[in-house]
């Protein structure tokens, strides 16, 4: 079973890379993600991410990202309502890849987050609304998130357990009415400890008529305050 498992997420992985490839897209960039969740006690946490995104592979910068929120629980360590605050700078380029501007954006964002176990898989749904503060303008967007994480062997992603991870999230341009766009991914993780993972995987970003692939380093931190 494990083998098979293996062979299933090994080819879903290829599949998507090919298809990547093959689509209308620009060339592959790469994101260093931090993921933390601190508990505080059975209501409170405080989630955090950070990412340092390029458009190439480990190279020229296109946009850096801090997002910090408060999170409580209507029910013990479940159904999650999060106020949070975001800071966005989106570096620019003309056509020869030269530096041009960054344009820096807050964000302030509403989220509920609904966890699942199904089987032996982890299975998250979060749903966030965003107040997009721009030089001169303002937006507001709709995201609807889900995500599944099996461990290969065993019931649970505990310390030294690998498991195969994948999401999807859609991006609706609420003011506008419009699809903004969506990510798909797929990746392998890896239990450092029952709180700590790490996480590599390949992501497709679909932006209208423009798909682009992303390779993704992931640092996921649980350890609770």
């Amino acid at each position: 079973m494990l083998k098979l498992n293996l062979y299933i997420a090994c080819f879903v992985f290829s599949f998507l890379i090919f298809k990547s490839l093959n689509a209308q897209t620009n060339e592959v960039g790469s994101w260093l993600v931090y993921f933390g969740n601190q508990k505080i006690n059975n209501k409170w946490n405080v989630q955090s991410d950070f990412q340092y995104r390029n458009h190439q592979v480990l190279n020229q910068r296109n946009q850096f990202l801090a997002r910090a929120g408060v999170g409580y629980n209507l029910t013990a360590d479940n159904h999650n309502l999060l106020l949070g605050f975001a800071f966005i700078a989106t570096d620019s380029y003309d056509a020869v890849n030269t530096y041009i501007a960054t344009k820096r954006e807050s964000r302030i964002y509403q989220q509920y987050l609904f966890k699942q176990r199904v089987n032996h898989m982890y299975v998250n749904h979060r749903v966030r609304l965003e107040e997009r503060i721009l030089p001169n303008e303002f937006g507001l967007r709709g995201r609807y998130f889900i995500s599944m994480q099996k461990p290969f062997k065993g019931k649970n992603i505990t310390r030294n357990s690998s498991y195969f991870s994948t999401y999807n999230e859609l991006f609706i341009d609420i003011k506008n009415t419009e699809f903004d766009r969506n990510r798909l991914y797929v990746g392998l993780g890896y239990g450092i400890t029952e709180h700590i993972r790490i996480e590599t995987g390949y992501m497709i970003q679909a932006q209208k008529n423009i798909n682009r692939g992303q390779l993704q380093f992931i640092l996921v931190n649980n350890l609770p305050f």
